[in-house]
Parts: structure tokens; sequence; C-alpha cells
């Protein structure tokens, strides 16, 4: 689709994959001087889609760097959040009880559910 000398230009893509999540981590060079990384949920139901991790928005929201030094180590920040970290949801949809919107934690400890 690409020329090797066109952009955008993967330059790098790893998958995170366990019992709960399925995920990508992938920077990209957008044009010279401009890098995007960015968490993507690869379940077939996009299950975290709009959850947080890491400081990303799954689906949603990218790190933007000049360099391909700083955007890899926003892949390597990326990719720790998503190998150790679960995503939790945004704060609508939680009960009174949620520790994550009383903001005692990131994580959500709601009784209908939320993240594990």
């Amino acid at each position: 689709m690409f020329s090797s000398g066109t952009f955008p230009r993967i330059v790098r893509q790893t998958p995170v994959v366990t019992d709960v999540k399925q995920l990508t981590v992938s920077t990209v060079q957008v044009a010279p001087r401009y890098y995007d990384t960015v968490v993507f949920d690869d379940s077939t139901d996009k299950k975290h889609d709009g959850w947080f991790i890491g400081g990303f928005v799954i689906n949603k929201s990218s790190k933007r760097r000049p360099t391909r030094d700083a955007a890899m180590d926003d892949h390597r920040e990326a990719l720790h959040a998503a190998r150790t970290e679960e995503p939790f949801p945004p704060r609508g949809g939680h009960d009174e009880l949620c520790a994550y919107v009383s903001g005692m934690t990131s994580r959500c400890t709601c009784s209908n559910g939320g993240a594990a």
C-alpha cells in the first residue's frame, strides 16, 4: 500500500494478550518528526474501548513525540502498563461505593462488575 519511503510507517507493534485483555501497543511514524503511540483493543467485542490504561484511553488517545527515541520511551511505558495493569472504565456507570469514582484508586471496585 505504501512504499518504504512514505508515511505512515509502523515503527513497532506489540501485542499483549491475557485472559482478560487483548491489546496492541502501536507506535507509528506519521511524518518527519511526528510519532504517535496508541493502545488498541484487539478483542472482538472491543470491551475495553474507551477505558484507561497507563495514561492512554484505549482506541481513543495517542501520545505524540518529535523523535523516534522519545516515541520508543512512550511505547515501552505503554507496553509496561498493558502487561502489568488492568484497564479501568471511565467514571460513567459506577455505583457510589466504587473506590475509583471516589478517587481512592485507579481500579474499579463496583459491585456491578467494572474492571477486574
